[in-house]
């Protein structure tokens, strides 16, 4: 009865530590989100000799440009890219915008010192063009990653006019160390519908680095290149001295000669390590980064690809990737 008495004591106890850890967690959280500032998003559409701009501006409540993070521009089928708040700006131009995109929403993101926010504008429409094309859009199209981890991006290929033909795609501005793996590489999608492609935009950890330097070798491996072959060269030149027995003479040139190999062999990779230190991989470093993905078909005579003018993301959709 005791043991069973004691039993139900330290259940109950670990029951309410676990309800309080909870509790703890969720004011640690809920504090963390109250010191983010709020912030308001305004979006503006405008199209103007073929091109479609959306301009998002991020402000404080104090009315001040707000210049950290990312605003991705977001539709019911995926979004149109992402792009970096400058001077509390973000603006995404299209050259060649989804017929289907009529209301798109900006999504301010946010860090640590900014909460999110969005809006949301329709989108005047146009004359419907008749000649077959594809456009491209990204889910996510805006992610933080540590060095080391990789993020995968689904890509939708969308047919427009019967478009049939196969897309290739291709990404430029991954970081130092990374790269952009698409799966597959090329897709058709059918006529006026759509294809998957996966990509996935990976980033490379540091290593090989003490403290901003390359690790030395380790001072075992030096002692034993030393010592050993020492040991062999006292015990050859101890036999070279036995003038009365010619065994020991010939083991003892033996020994020099083999205590003179292993002296070279074993200071070579030390030379050459002072000589030709290895480069250290510091990894991907921290910062901002805007991958853009293009994609075009050809049918031998014609290019038909999926573009945007903004002079930063020149593609057919553009990823907002930052490194922590």
């Amino acid at each position: 009865m005791i043991w069973l008495f004691r039993k139900d004591i330290a259940s109950r106890l670990v029951v309410r530590a676990t309800v309080s850890m909870v509790i703890l967690a969720s004011f640690a959280a809920f504090a963390d989100a109250q010191t983010a500032a709020p912030t308001r998003t305004l979006l503006a559409s405008q199209r103007e000799n073929g091109v479609l701009a959306f301009t998002a501006q991020v402000n404080d409540v104090n009315g001040q440009p707000v210049s950290e993070g990312s605003v991705s521009f977001e539709t019911a089928k995926g979004s149109l890219g992402s792009v970096f708040v400058r001077d509390g700006v973000a603006t995404l131009n299209l050259t060649n915008p989804p017929a289907w995109a009529r209301t798109v929403t900006a999504v301010y993101h946010g860090d640590s010192a900014f909460a999110a926010s969005s809006a949301a504008t329709t989108v005047v429409g146009q004359q419907a063009s008749t000649v077959p094309g594809f456009t491209v859009t990204a889910s996510p199209s805006s992610f933080t990653v540590t060095p080391g981890q990789y993020e995968t991006v689904n890509l939708t290929i969308t047919s427009q006019n019967s478009f049939s033909g196969q897309v290739n795609l291709s990404c430029a501005g991954a970081p130092g160390g990374g790269g952009c793996n698409f799966n597959p590489v090329i897709v058709t999608p059918p006529a006026n519908g759509s294809a998957l492609s996966s990509m996935q935009i990976v980033t490379v950890a540091g290593s090989g680095v003490l403290n901003g330097r390359a690790k030395p070798l380790s001072g075992s491996g030096t002692a034993y290149a030393v010592i050993v072959p020492g040991l062999l060269a006292l015990a050859g030149l101890g036999a070279l001295r036995r003038r009365n027995f010619a065994a020991l003479r010939v083991l003892g040139v033996a020994l020099l000669l083999t205590a003179g190999a292993l002296g070279l062999t074993a200071c070579n990779p030390r030379y050459s390590y002072e000589h030709y230190k290895p480069s250290p991989n510091y990894g991907t470093p921290p910062g901002n980064y805007t991958i853009v993905v293009s994609a075009y078909s050809s049918n031998g005579t014609a290019i038909t690809q999926a573009t945007s003018s903004d002079p930063s993301c020149a593609g057919a959709v553009c990823v907002a990737m930052t490194v922590q």
